[in-house]
This record gives structure tokens, sequence and C-alpha cells, in this order.
């Protein structure tokens, strides 16, 4: 098992939810690594690219706008710290080297320019967050499905080399690898998602699983993890390759 540490995630992810659900796309992000993970399935997803950067993107802004506001909440420090502590992430903490108590006509760009040489440690920070976002946001399926219909439409707009496109000019389908599969089947807990029919082979062993693309290929899908779903044969058939659809279906913990 690995350790996670949680650290406010709930803050952090309520920042990635609210974005994807305002319909914020992915901007001021490395195009290679996105191309990467649209084209074939990666453990480091395309969902922990967007988490990494829609929160540096977040605090980059939210801090060059409101500096008078950061400068005069002391708490910032003791988050960073706290985070530092966490994550094993080190920080030069301005507090420690400017009396933010004494007058200085300076200290707005004093701060401006921590933050700037800090942003290496602040990307390492986000990266190691993303793990712990992605584990919160990889079961709400509602999410993903919002979160894939915005990389699809990145996708339309990348170009992508020809071998990795089909004659409609559409992502190729990958194989889906075993751990894939394993995530996903966890995840919706061996049910179909759309009528909840039991695939786990314990019941009936006639039943046959499909991993379907949450938002088709055919549709600018990418072959990503988050954007995987567990069908029954039936309802992968109704589906096809046009339909963008999940359900809202889960099983409580306990009833």
């Amino acid at each position: 098992m690995d350790e996670l540490h949680f650290n406010n995630i709930y803050h952090f992810s309520n920042i990635v939810e609210s974005s994807i659900f305002y319909e914020t796309n992915f901007w001021n992000y490395p195009e290679e690594p996105f191309i990467e993970r649209a084209v074939s399935f990666k453990k480091e997803t395309l969902l922990h690219l967007y988490i990494e950067t829609t929160l540096w993107n977040h605090y980059n802004y939210d801090i060059r706008k409101s500096t008078d506001f950061y400068i005069e909440d002391p708490s910032f420090f003791d988050f960073v710290r706290e985070l530092s502590d966490s994550y094993n992430v080190h920080f030069e903490c301005l507090d420690e080297i400017v009396d933010f108590e004494t007058y200085d006509e300076n200290l707005d760009q004093k701060f401006k320019d921590w933050w700037e040489r800090n942003e290496p440690n602040f990307r390492e920070l986000f990266n190691k967050i993303a793990d712990d976002v992605f584990y919160i946001l990889f079961g709400n399926r509602m999410l993903l499905l919002k979160f894939n219909e915005l990389v699809a439409e990145k996708v339309a707009d990348t170009e992508f080399t020809e071998d990795n496109l089909n004659s409609s000019g559409k992502l190729k389908r990958k194989y889906i690898p075993k751990w894939v599969k394993k995530a996903v089947f966890l995840r919706d807990k061996g049910r179909c998602t759309k009528c909840s029919k039991d695939l786990t082979g314990l019941i009936a062993v006639d039943t046959k699983q499909h991993y379907d693309h949450i938002v088709p290929l055919n549709q600018f899908g990418a072959n990503d993890p988050s954007n995987m779903q567990l069908l029954c044969q039936s309802c992968n058939l109704k589906k096809s390759g046009t339909k963008i659809e999940t359900s809202k279906f889960y099983i409580k913990w306990w009833k």
C-alpha cells in the first residue's frame, strides 16, 4: 500500500472539482505529457496533469492578484510549512527572513520574488498532492465525465502524429492494461455502472466485462484511466461510440 497524506486534501479537491464543473479547460500546461497520456494509458493520468496545473494556476493567479491579502495573513506561511512537512518538499519561508510587522514599501515585490523563486518547489508539491486528490476524485464518475468532456475539447484542438490517429482523425483505440481494468473493476465494485448487473463471475459465469470509454474515442475521447468505466455487454452495445454517458449509481457501504 502507498502512503497518502490527505493534508488539506478536500480544500485542494474542491479547487479542482470547481474548475471542472465551471468548465475551465487545460491552460498553461505542458503539451508533451498531455499528448503522451491522451494517446495511451499511463499511471500518471490526464487527471493528475489537470490537478497539478489547476492548483499551480489557481495559486499563481491568486497570489499575483491578491498579494496584499497573503502578506497580511501570517497563517499562509504556517500553511506552507505544514504542507512542506507532510509532503517533504523544502521551502524558503519569507516570514523567516522578512519582518512583516515592519513597514517596507518593497514588501509586495519581495513576496512576488519569493513566489517566483519557489516555483519549482510548489510545482513539486502540487505533483505530490495530485496523487491524494486523484484518490478522492477518481471515484466520482459524473465528475470524470465532465472532466473528459474538457479533455475531448483539447484533444480535438491538439496535433497528434498520424500513427496515433485512425482514418477519421480520432485517437486510435489502444490495449487496456490489466492494471487499468483492475482499478476500474474495483472502483465500480464489479458491477455494470448502467444497469448494476453483477460482473464478478461469482454469481454467474456467463457475464462478460466491457471496459468502456466514458467519452468515446469517436467523440475525441482519450485513452486514459480516468475515461474508463465498467459495463455489461448489453449496456456497452447500446451506448455504442456516439453517446457520452455514465450513471449516478453507486453501492453504499451499508444499508
